[in-house]
């Protein structure tokens, strides 16, 4: 297969656009390697085929219809922890089903099998291998991000011979992962256009993407975990409480330190708000996954 090869534009004046401001391209010809997409300019926005890294948020997924929409055809490859949400996993079946099947593609999932391959040669789970060691993900680190993402889809790259990862990351963050390939930032496309290409299609809308163990997440994510997965969200307040037996110091899965699951739980049982509870429904939205992914 083919890399992204060429000068990928960075104004959209090279870049033809619909009605909704999206990128309008047009396939030009096939090549051994792939399909090439050209803008309607005299630089061309040329994309041969290319590894998409699909996590399952609004971002990859409007990465991947505007692609396929304009002749991409590659792997799209989703890195498995075993700890993502349930409405996450809801969304892969969804997505493949309703859309991506209909145009012959499909998502290549790398679970426990493929886990155990890859460099950490350990199948567990994420959240499994927390509980073992009684450690919780680190915001300073991200060696779970390392380990269970980045890695496992490096290696799965490796071994087919695959060069090239097209990462979703949209235009008002694209101070993130400079010098990788993020197709959404070359065509200028942000947050707000990938929910207008989403809704084009006639698809839901996914939520964020992000493990329910992650240090990242807001309070108002703490809340909906608790009141929709109860036993998720006991999972994780447990395995937080044998992290702080272990270290034998206060342990906190939010990354600010400032409650431990217990402590957000009397405020969720007793449906108490807390001050940036509201503020944080507003933005969790449109915030990013730290995982770059």
């Amino acid at each position: 297969m083919g890399s992204l090869s060429g000068s990928i534009p960075r104004t959209s004046s090279s870049l033809g656009r619909n009605r909704e401001g999206l990128p309008n391209l047009l396939v030009s010809h096939h090549t051994p390697g792939g399909s090439l997409l050209r803008g309607l300019g005299n630089e061309g926005f040329v994309c041969t085929m290319s590894v998409i890294s699909f996590g399952a948020g609004v971002n990859s997924v409007a990465m991947t219809i505007i692609l396929v929409n304009n002749g991409w055809r590659g792997p799209i490859v989703f890195a498995d922890t075993g700890t993502e949400w349930p409405e996450t996993y809801c969304y892969l079946e969804y997505f493949e089903r309703e859309w991506l099947k209909p145009r012959g593609l499909g998502i290549i999932r790398l679970g426990e099998a493929y886990r155990a391959l890859g460099p950490g040669r350990d199948r567990r789970t994420l959240i499994k291998f927390c509980e073992d060691y009684r450690t919780t993900p680190m915001a300073g680190m991200r060696w779970c991000t390392q380990g269970w993402k980045t890695d496992v889809i490096n290696y799965w790259c490796k071994k087919h011979g695959e060069t090239e990862q097209l990462l979703a990351i949209a235009f008002e963050e694209r101070h993130r992962q400079k010098g990788r390939l993020c197709p959404l930032i070359d065509m200028q496309v942000d947050r707000k256009q990938c929910i207008m290409a989403i809704e084009a299609e006639g698809l839901q809308i996914p939520q964020k993407s992000t493990c329910y163990i992650c240090p990242f997440q807001g309070i108002s994510r703490w809340r909906r975990l608790y009141e929709t997965h109860p036993d998720l969200y006991e999972r994780a307040a447990k395995l937080e409480e044998a992290s702080a037996e272990r270290r034998h110091e206060r342990t906190c899965l939010m990354a600010d330190g400032r409650y431990t699951l217990r402590q957000l739980e009397i405020v969720f049982r007793d449906q108490l708000a807390l001050f940036d509870d509201d503020l944080m429904d507003s933005l969790e939205i449109y915030r990013p996954c730290v995982c770059s992914l």
